[in-house]
């Protein structure tokens, strides 16, 4: 919006916003849907947003704002933020008027309000640290709309579409990053109705490019300082990448280990597992994991690491005559698991002839795992039986094993669970069988079943080894027949993939690999194309958050799903638990 297109704007009149009011919910309620663009009388953004919440069936009178702690917000952006707004503090002290920075998901993450009247005005519509602002989650708004517009946008009284934000008017700007031209957050000024000032999107534009203009000073010094530690590797014959918070570089040989999915993988796991000093360790990189040499670096006061990738390691000798052996594995055949600690169980256990149990949660690839094992012991395809489904598994299961066909008994933990006496009769016969369970579902007397009669191998949540999704998404799009095969992901949709928990493990990332290739039919996917629940930014899950979720989810199952139980059971509040129910995700 121009200088002119505000100096000289009119306070809206009570019947001007009962007006608007009776437009926004004809619209919402179906009855403007046809309506020739700008026919409804309000500015055209206004209108172009609204049609997008009725679109993508944004809630028109929901009270509940998504609540998540913004603590894992773009640091740079609040390293230019914060001294902006220490500066204009004494020019607002009197002033009803709110100033927020939102990251560029629409949470706000930085507020400051001095008067009451008008905190307490932004705190009934949640106008607060740590709130969803963004237009999928509360509709037409000065945070969520300009996001999505990606130019300045004032929002006045009944233009909001959800009537909790009534009574703000709202001025916004985005802020981008002048370096990359990344839309990266949002400054707004709020105020109540009745205190609107004509120049309100002029000043929010003013005090965004303040904030533009300390994001690229400290830029420009930050990527001068990655680019130094980069260039002290000049020296190293092999590939070389030197990674930060923002940033990834790479040499002539280094750019075969990099892809859109890279940043999104490696920072985020060296951040968790990277040595305090040099290191031979395995990396995520984008054509899967590699040995490497990784060493912390300094830069600028801020954390940062060079990345070596090593030639593969020297085959293991050949076994002498005598020597136990391995069974045979054509080099065309796959890994039996994409993990190599559960491949190297695998390789062991089979290597003495011991029967395996497949255990993990729901989702982690039991079933799939535990054909590949069978698979690889014979020619025909193993039979599969269900005890829990099937009342006569035991005679047929028997039948099978007597014939030398492989088998799988699937679910062993659920009920009514087979016997150890049935187990082991089906051992006896010599056929190769496998069995699948979660023993943490599991009663005592499973667990003993199990571990009396099987070598347990235990597949991990799919949260717990987000470096393997590059190559994970690969194999199941060239699973797809074109021209969906060819589907490529967007690098933020990759930073999504691999900051979501994925509660359902690889199923739930099967299911959602086949919805954004049917969108995308080829093309690349894009933010807009991903599930709701992914479409917003979290944080990557670490082994404290990961414990933190199963516990409270633990105590609400424990609980029977009755909160007040769940809460007094983990020793904390209800609205703690609520916002814990939120953050991670859970009903």
């Amino acid at each position: 919006m121009r200088r002119d297109e505000v100096r000289n704007l009119p306070t809206l009149s009570s019947a001007e916003r009962e007006r608007i009011r009776t437009t926004r919910e004809s619209l919402v309620g179906g009855g403007l849907l046809s309506a020739a663009p700008g026919a409804m009388g309000v500015p055209q953004h206004i209108e172009n947003s609204w049609r997008r919440c009725v679109g993508n069936n944004v809630p028109a009178v929901s009270t509940e704002i998504d609540y998540r702690d913004p603590d894992d917000v773009l640091p740079a952006l609040r390293r230019a933020a914060g001294p902006v707004f220490e500066r204009l503090r004494d020019s607002f002290a009197d002033v009803p008027v709110a100033m927020v920075l939102s990251d560029a998901e629409g949470r706000i993450v930085m507020r400051y309000v001095a008067q009451r009247r008008q905190r307490d005005v932004m705190d009934r519509a949640s106008a607060a640290e740590g709130f969803d602002f963004s237009e999928h989650s509360i509709g037409t708004n000065g945070i969520g709309t300009v996001l999505v517009e990606r130019k300045p946008v004032l929002v006045r009284g009944p233009e909001h579409y959800n009537p909790v934000l009534e009574q703000l008017t709202c001025a916004g700007t985005p802020i981008i990053e002048p370096c990359t031209g990344r839309l990266v957050g949002s400054f707004s000024l709020a105020c109540s109705l009745r205190d609107v000032h004509p120049l309100m999107t002029v000043m929010a534009g003013d005090i965004g490019r303040q904030i533009e203009a300390r994001i690229l000073d400290e830029a420009g010094d930050r990527h001068r300082e990655l680019v130094q530690a980069y260039l002290s590797l000049d020296r190293v014959a092999g590939p070389a990448l030197v990674v930060d918070a923002d940033t990834v570089l790479a040499n002539r040989l280094g750019l075969a280990h990099t892809g859109p999915e890279l940043h999104a993988l490696l920072w985020p796991y060296l951040g968790e597992h990277a040595p305090p000093r040099p290191e031979r360790m395995l990396v995520p990189l984008a054509d899967g994991l590699r040995d490497a040499l990784v060493e912390p670096i300094e830069h600028g006061g801020r954390r940062a690491f060079s990345v070596r990738p090593l030639p593969a390691r020297a085959p293991a000798p050949r076994p002498s005559a005598g020597s136990p052996r391995r069974p045979t594995r054509t080099a065309a055949r796959e890994p039996v698991h994409f993990d190599p600690a559960v491949q190297r169980h695998v390789e062991v256990a089979t290597l003495h002839g011991e029967t395996i149990a497949v255990t993990g949660a729901d989702g982690t690839g039991k079933l799939h795992t535990a054909l590949r094992v069978l698979r690889e012991r014979s020619a025909e395809e193993p039979v599969v039986v269900e005890p829990a489904l099937e009342p006569g598994w035991f005679d047929r299961a028997r039948t099978a094993a007597a014939q030398g066909r492989s088998l799988i008994v699937r679910r062993v933990h659920a009920t009514p669970a087979p016997t150890a006496a049935q187990l082991q009769a089906l051992i006896d016969t010599g056929a190769p069988i496998a069995l699948t369970a979660d023993l943490d579902a599991a009663d005592d007397t499973v667990l003993g079943v199990v571990r009396r009669v099987a070598t347990t191998v235990r597949l991990p949540g799919l949260a717990q080894s987000t470096e393997h999704l590059p190559a994970l998404v690969r194999a199941m799009l060239a699973e797809l027949p074109d021209p969906e095969s060819a589907t490529r992901l967007a690098p933020a949709v990759w930073q999504r993939l691999a900051a979501w928990h994925w509660p359902g493990n690889l199923a739930e990332l099967h299911t959602t690999v086949r919805l954004l290739a049917r969108r995308a039919r080829g093309g690349t996917v894009g933010l807009d194309d991903l599930p709701d629940e992914l479409r917003t930014a979290r944080r990557t899950v670490g082994l404290m958050e990961s414990a933190e979720r199963d516990a409270v989810a633990e105590a609400l199952r424990a609980a029977g799903g009755n909160r007040s139980r769940a809460a007094q059971a983990l020793g904390i509040g209800r609205n703690t638990l609520y916002r814990k129910m939120r953050e991670f995700g859970l009903s």
